[in-house]
């Protein structure tokens, strides 16, 4: 577990995030942080959601869960228990 307010994620680690889920599908529409920040109602650059990011990762839909297996890298998030149970079940190795 990381705590993002302590350690921010590296670009390489949202990157997988991003590249899985989209830039859109990781932002938390309904939290309080996006609502404060305004941002339904602005039109941002990738560049810029990400910056928001860096200085609020509660805009960011969590927990962001990573399971590395070799060969396989399983990624979740939100509270979505059944991608949880699939990282579980799946073959070590």
């Amino acid at each position: 577990m990381v705590d993002l307010k302590q350690r921010p994620m590296a670009p390489g680690e949202i990157r997988r995030f991003i590249d899985r889920f989209g830039l859109p599908g990781l932002l938390d529409t309904e939290g309080k942080s996006y609502t404060a920040a305004g941002m339904k109602y602005l039109k941002l650059s990738d560049v810029e959601i990400l910056a928001r990011i860096e200085r609020d990762p509660l805009l960011l839909r969590l927990p962001l869960v990573r399971a590395v297996n070799p060969g396989a890298n399983r990624l979740s998030i939100g509270h979505d228990e059944d991608s949880w149970k699939a990282i579980l079940a799946a073959p070590v190795g």
